[in-house]
């Protein structure tokens, strides 16, 4: 890929420091930084969407379609109609917050608000109880899911915008979402472990295993959240206000949001972001169907997954900063999501020709701790690292997109670039959901056929699987490539921005120096 790191120089630079990100050490940085306690909270804020999102990937198609035995085209379409309300109300939450005005800053008020209405939410959508007929559950499943996403909406949107404003430093951004990385592997797969382990144990149908992980999850929902909060409150003085008044008429806002997000590096990244949408839409959620009848394993069997995954994300995401220095961010990321792609889908690949060739590449399906569990550990925690960081570049490049916009535009705008892109994508994942739904009823899956018959299913689903496990990356990452903001045009945004100033030493090799200290 000529993944070639950038040389280091040392030259001095002086800083101008906007009272918002701490102390600068002379001639390291070329912005201010984001002090190690904004750092901190800012990642702990991670854990709450952590927790809801670990329901949302697998466990709630299985649970609604397999274990209360609604129809998997119905979950398909209540799970894509919440999806597309979710995708409505992030861009306009993300561009109100940019303009909002109060005591509290842009992003507090919205993140207070939503606290108690996302841990209800996340509660009622797994012990609610409207009947046990198809309508009665796909209403069930489309109402409370719709107010989870709504209520999160109010959460996550602001929060990601905060990390923009929190630091603008080149390096400390890749930090920065390595921390809120690791906090977010912390959530998820301390969840994930603890569901497997305990709450579901030996069959992934427990319905009363689902009701001890609702109390549980909505606690720790409830709790990270109130923490994050107030943890991060005394950074609100220190934060960017908005710059001006939002039209007072809607033609004109949306106007205004269209001119924004017409941005070069951030339409690059938006539409490499449809495509691969559609394809997590397409493929999340089926863990729990692979581990079931493909894999044949029990939930207490692969519970331990979780946590080597997190041990590996954790070492990644802890050293993002280190790991990426001196590269640059683009050409790293696809880099590591081209490897993602090779890895991702081997396992399918080489027990289907197992299958259909009567051969054994892979060990046979056997009992834990037997030689396919430990090629499945060590095909999971390589997968983990690999997606781990090249997702904190991704972050990390989308807040790079902000200042290079403010150059611009004269405006700052955080909600706007982190939440925009969700109306296309979500609508566009909703759609590959919905296709999920009708994918698992033509492979000939339903809840009430025989072993054998959703063992068959579920062979037919994984040669889907592959398929689209290789195509639909690729083109994404091919259009991901063409990002173009770098260190030196993201470096020249700061010092036309009046963050920085340079004093000394040539041009691009002072800029270097500071970038790579």
């Amino acid at each position: 890929m000529g993944l070639t790191p950038f040389p280091r120089h040392e030259h001095v630079i002086a800083v101008k420091t906007p009272r918002s990100l701490g102390k600068v050490r002379r001639g390291s940085s070329l912005t201010t930084k984001a002090s190690k306690t904004s750092l901190f909270f800012y990642g702990f804020g991670n854990l709450s969407p952590a927790i809801k999102s670990n329901f949302l990937g697998a466990p709630i198609f299985f649970y609604y379609n397999v274990v209360l035995g609604l129809d998997a085209w119905l979950v398909s379409l209540a799970l894509a109609i919440a999806l597309v309300i979710d995708g409505i109300s992030d861009p306009l939450l993300g561009y109100i917050s940019d303009h909002t005005k109060s005591r509290w800053g842009r992003r507090h008020p919205y993140i207070y608000a939503s606290i108690l209405p996302g841990s209800f939410s996340y509660f009622f959508l797994i012990v609610a109880d409207f009947g046990t007929e198809q309508l009665a559950l796909f209403f069930q499943l489309l109402l409370l899911m719709s107010a989870l996403r709504l209520a999160w909406t109010f959460y996550q949107i602001p929060r990601e915008a905060l990390g923009a404003e929190i630091s603008k430093d080149y390096n400390q951004r890749n930090q920065l979402h390595g921390i809120n990385s690791v906090f977010g592997w912390i959530g998820g797969a301390g969840v994930a472990y603890a569901t497997s382990a305990y709450f579901l144990g030996e069959s992934y149908d427990n319905l009363a295993g689902y009701h001890s992980l609702a109390y549980w999850g909505a606690g720790g929902i409830l709790l990270t959240g109130v923490i994050f909060a107030f943890g991060t409150h005394r950074d609100i003085p220190n934060l960017e206000g908005p710059r001006e008044d939002r039209p007072a008429r809607m033609g004109d806002i949306l106007s205004e949001i269209m001119k924004t997000l017409n941005h070069r590096s951030w339409l690059m990244l938006f539409f490499s972001g449809i495509i691969f949408s559609i394809y997590i839409g397409l493929t999340s959620g089926l863990t729990f169907y692979f581990n079931s009848f493909f894999w044949e394993w029990k939930p207490v069997d692969v519970a331990i997954f979780a946590i080597i995954d997190l041990a590996g994300a954790i070492l990644i995401s802890g050293f993002a900063g280190r790991l990426a220095r001196g590269w640059d961010k683009k050409r790293l990321a696809v880099g590591l999501f081209s490897i993602a792609i090779f890895i991702g889908p081997i396992l399918f690949i080489l027990r289907l020709l197992d299958i259909w060739y009567g051969i054994q590449i892979l060990p046979e399906n056997g009992p834990k701790y037997g030689p396919l569990w430990w090629v499945m550990l060590g095909h999971s925690f390589v997968q983990a690292c690999v997606a781990v960081l090249a997702w904190i570049l991704v972050n990390s490049m989308t807040a790079d997109v902000v200042e290079d916009s403010q150059t611009k535009t004269g405006k700052r705008s955080e909600g706007l670039f982190f939440a925009g892109p969700n109306l296309i994508q979500k609508s566009i994942s909703g759609l590959g959901l919905m296709i999920k739904g009708i994918v698992l009823t033509m492979v000939g899956f339903t809840p009430d056929g025989t072993e054998a018959e959703k063992v068959a299913a579920i062979e037919g689903l994984a040669a889907v699987i592959v398929v689209l496990s290789i195509v639909m990356p690729v083109l994404s990452v091919w259009i991901f490539s063409r990002y173009q903001i770098t260190r030196d045009i993201h470096a020249d945004n700061l010092e036309s921005l009046g963050y920085v100033e340079k004093q000394a030493g040539p041009k691009r090799e002072g800029l270097e120096a500071a970038g790579g200290s």
